[in-house]
């Protein structure tokens, strides 16, 4: 076991990634699933693992399971580019691989552990006790599952758990691991230090039209212009309509019957209030608050002035306002304060009304019953809406003769005057774009790239009315001219012409290091002023530059006043020199290095499980012991991704 433990030492970061998701799945499928999995056509197996097997049915259940909860926080296409059936697959074949391996070193499971499990979830217990034979069978058949299966389910779980617990046994955290653990997350370091970053390099380069010609000439076959379409097209903008269409009072009537209930006013109030926060307050502040506010309550039945009480004595943002609420409708309040203010007439002062808040005193100014309101009052509001619905209507309703006529008269422009329309031409687009004078027009753009050159198409609604595109002109995708793709070219070759400046400046401000000048000299030549960072742990991360984990090794070892090795990332370079150290005190280390052993076990312990599992399970492959029905796989997933 130990000789195994050291072989896995440097293999554990991604084997404990496995592990979460190995035992997620055996937590989601050994217990009751998700309701009842529907009938399961496939009939083999789907993998077999020595003298184990996943069925069909078991694979489905946990697939099924799984992609429940994953559904809210991931696309159908996320869940498929995953793959997801393949890892739950990969989760189940190592859990039973685990099943084996606790075999093979003589691990059983006696009935009684089974009994206690099954007694011990509280699925299956009420009032304390079991619910009983007859329940349990119940539960078990509603949620589509036999009581043997259920059972061998719990016998692999206490199975598991005990394979666990041997191998775990004999892990422990070394003094020196637990010491180089307190040292990384309580060492810091404090950096003077400047960026080279290319972005900001990009003003100061310089280039010439030969230096873009030989970048175009070196990268020119990823350059390609798609194919883009034009077309004339007759435009009815409905705003236009509105002044051909007239609208009758039994129109606007008539829409206003129909959406009455839109115009209704909800009953409203005008309030002010005061008060006395209790939240996160003691039993013994609290009944000093309501003793104070009783008080005050007093005053303000007593007549006292509401405003000026609320201004010396209320704990929210209104008081300035003397308490002043202004007006609202029900559901706009904490229930127990709507029930009172809608409760009260106007210039009644309520007892104290206790919320989630605290103590409220409430003064009621204004009430305005709920109305509806009448035609007359609100015509002037409707005249607009029906117009434009009528204008809507006229539009389309020419736009369709308009297409209708253009069957037999291709003259856009003679029908176009005809029906009092415009002719427009767009610019040459591409799929995807827009005909941005139209508003949203990705109908018709879409309706352009399904046209034939000379076609004349139907009506198309847009966001501002309604068009009937001609197509005049495609032009086919075609690799890019430099002039075409000069947009593309020259941030390529400023950045390309930046990151060089920034490899030069870097390579010179570490040569003057190595001479012996000091950081602001090397910055200055490099166009840029030294700072100085917080306190940094290992594991940092510096704003302008980002995380500073590949120098730490200097960072905490080098002298203080000593420049560092130059350090890369995404293009930046990071000049820096160890300015100040914040060193552990061994006292306090002392102290806290139990607690940090008892931390650091747990994910230790799971981290060479997780391996052990992975190496019992290289063996089984190895020796041909696993194999997967790809055929199987692939109809379940299909039919349930």
């Amino acid at each position: 076991m130990l000789d195994f433990m050291r072989r896995q030492s440097t293999k554990l970061k991604w084997v404990w990634v496995l592990l979460i998701f190995i035992f997620s799945v055996t937590l989601i499928t050994l217990y009751i699933p998700l309701g009842d999995l529907g009938s399961v056509s496939v009939s083999s197996d789907v993998a077999s693992i020595g003298g184990e097997t996943i069925s069909a049915k078991e694979f489905q259940g946990a697939y099924r399971n799984y992609l429940d909860r994953m559904r809210s926080q991931l696309s159908p296409e996320m869940l498929r580019a995953f793959r997801f059936d393949r890892q739950i697959l990969d989760a189940l074949i190592s859990r039973k691989v685990m099943m084996e391996e606790a075999r093979r070193l003589g691990l059983s499971v006696s009935a009684a552990e089974i009994e206690q499990k099954i007694l011990d979830n509280p699925v299956f217990r009420e009032g304390g006790n079991f619910i009983g034979l007859t329940r349990y069978q119940q539960i078990l058949q509603q949620n589509n599952m036999t009581v043997e299966d259920f059972e061998a389910g719990v016998r692999d779980e206490i199975l598991a758990d005990k394979l666990r617990s041997f191998i775990g046994a004999g892990v422990t955290v070394t003094d020196k691991e637990v010491e180089d653990e307190y040292r990384k997350r309580n060492e810091k370091a404090k950096l003077d230090y400047f960026v080279i970053d290319p972005v900001k390099l990009e003003s100061k380069v310089k280039y010439t039209e030969d230096d873009l010609k030989a970048y175009y000439e070196k990268n020119k076959t990823k350059y390609t212009v798609p194919e883009k379409r034009k077309a004339r097209y007759i435009f009815l903008e409905t705003l236009k309509q509105r002044a051909l269409v007239t609208v009758s009072d039994d129109e606007a009537r008539q829409y206003y019957d129909q959406h009455q209930s839109e115009y209704n006013l909800p009953e409203r109030v005008s309030a002010q209030h005061i008060l006395f926060k209790t939240q996160e307050k003691k039993p013994e502040e609290v009944e000093a608050i309501k003793k104070k506010a009783m008080d005050v309550l007093a005053r303000a039945k007593k007549s006292e002035d509401f405003a000026a009480l609320a201004k010396q004595f209320s704990e929210d943002g209104s008081a300035a306002a003397g308490g002043d609420l202004g007006s609202f409708t029900r559901g706009q309040m904490v229930p127990e304060f709507d029930a009172v203010a809608f409760s009260l007439g106007p210039g009644a002062i309520s007892d104290l009304v206790t919320t989630q808040f605290g103590f409220h005193i409430i003064k009621v100014n204004e009430k305005q019953p709920a109305r509806a309101r009448p035609f007359e009052e609100i015509k002037g509001a409707i005249l607009p809406i029906v117009s434009t619905r009528k204008a809507e209507a006229r539009a389309s309703d020419e736009a369709q003769k308009i297409a209708v006529e253009l069957m037999t008269n291709k003259d856009l422009k003679a029908v176009a005057d005809k029906h009092g329309a415009e002719v427009r031409e767009t610019q040459m687009i591409e799929t995807g774009g827009a005909v941005q004078e139209l508003g949203s027009s990705a109908e018709f753009v879409k309706r352009m790239f399904s046209m034939n050159k000379g076609d004349i198409g139907t009506a198309v609604q847009v966001e501002k009315g309604y068009v009937v595109p001609e197509l005049l002109e495609i032009q086919a995708a075609h690799p890019a001219t430099l002039e075409e793709a000069k947009a593309q070219v020259l941030p390529e070759v400023l950045g390309e012409k930046s990151r060089q400046m920034a490899t030069d400046l870097a390579n010179q401000a570490q040569e003057l290091l190595k001479s012996g000048k000091d950081l602001p000299s090397a910055a200055k030549t490099a166009g840029s002023e030294v700072k100085t960072s917080d306190l940094l742990a290992r594991g940092g991360f510096l704003a302008d530059f980002g995380s500073i984990a590949d120098i730490e090794k200097e960072v905490f070892t080098l002298p203080v006043g000593k420049t560092g090795t130059p350090s890369s990332v995404g293009g930046k370079t990071l000049v820096f020199a160890v300015k100040e150290r914040q060193e552990i005190n061994p006292e306090e280390m002392k102290k806290g290095l139990d607690t940090l052993r008892a931390e650091m076990l747990p994910a230790k312990r799971e981290q060479y499980i997780g391996a052990y599992i992975q190496e019992a399970r290289k063996k089984m492959e190895d020796a041909k012991q696993i194999t997967i029905n790809d055929s199987v796989l692939t109809q379940i997933s299909g039919t349930i991704g």
